[in-house]
C-alpha cells in the first residue's frame, strides 16, 4: 500500500440535527471559488444554505470554529493561525465571512480555495469501474495515492490538495492539518483516512 494513503485524510461534513449547511451568499455568487484563484480585497462570504426554512421553524443553527460549504471547509482565523502556511500551486486559504440568520457578519473566517486539481493519483491501483487510461474523469470507488508522484514534490506544497482524474470533489488534507483541526476540538467536520474510505462513506453517520 502507499504509505501516503496513511497519511492523507478526506474532509467530510459531521452531520447532526444542528449542522450548519454553507452557501454562498449573494454577494459572492458570481466569484467561481471552486474552480478560480481569487484575488482582491474582498472576502467570500457564506450564509445558511437553509436560511430562509430555518427562519419560517424558528431554528436557530450555532456558528462553530470550523462549516463546510460544499467540499471546503470554512474555518476561524484560530485554525488558519495552527496550520501555517498551506498555499501550494493548486490551493489557498482565502479569507471569509459567514452571514448568519439575523445578518450579522462573522468575520475573521477562512476557506479553503482549490482552483486547479493535483495530479496525485495512481489510477491503475485505484479501484474505478470500467476504467479507460483514456478518460480525463473517473468515478473513483478507492483512491490510490502515487507515491513517486508526492515523494516528487516537497510536503509543504501537499498539505491540501484535491486530487485530479476524481469526478467528485474530495478535499485531501496531510495529517499535519488534522491535527491542528483537532487542536481546536472541533466537532464539526469528519476526517477519514485515504486508506479506509470507500465511496459512499460521506452518506454513512459517523
Amino acid at each position: 500500500m502507499s504509505q501516503y494513503n496513511s497519511q492523507y485524510y478526506i474532509v467530510f461534513e459531521h452531520y447532526d440535527e444542528s449542522t450548519l449547511y454553507l452557501t454562498t451568499h449573494d454577494r459572492s455568487d458570481h466569484r467561481d471559488y471552486e474552480y478560480t484563484k481569487l484575488t482582491g480585497g474582498e472576502p467570500m462570504f457564506f450564509v445558511n444554505g437553509y436560511r430562509d426554512e430555518d427562519l419560517a421553524k424558528r431554528i436557530s443553527r450555532p456558528i462553530k470554529q470550523a462549516h463546510m460549504s460544499i467540499a471546503y471547509p470554512v474555518f476561524t482565523a484560530a485554525i488558519k493561525q495552527s496550520l501555517g502556511n498551506i498555499d501550494n500551486p493548486c490551493c489557498q486559504a482565502y479569507p471569509a465571512v459567514i452571514v448568519d440568520d439575523n445578518d450579522k457578519f462573522h468575520e475573521g473566517y477562512w476557506v479553503f480555495n482549490v482552483f486547479e486539481k493535483m495530479d496525485v493519483l495512481n489510477l491503475e491501483k485505484c479501484r474505478i469501474d470500467d476504467f479507460d487510461p483514456d478518460d480525463t474523469r473517473h468515478t473513483i470507488d478507492e483512491y490510490y495515492l502515487d507515491d513517486d508522484k508526492l515523494n516528487a514534490m516537497p510536503e509543504s506544497e501537499r498539505l491540501v490538495f484535491m486530487p485530479k482524474y476524481s469526478d467528485y470533489p474530495h478535499i485531501m488534507v496531510h495529517e499535519k492539518v488534522v491535527r491542528a483541526f483537532k487542536k481546536h476540538n472541533v466537532d464539526t467536520l469528519r476526517f477519514v483516512k485515504v486508506s479506509d474510505w470507500m465511496m459512499g462513506m460521506q452518506f454513512v453517520p459517523a
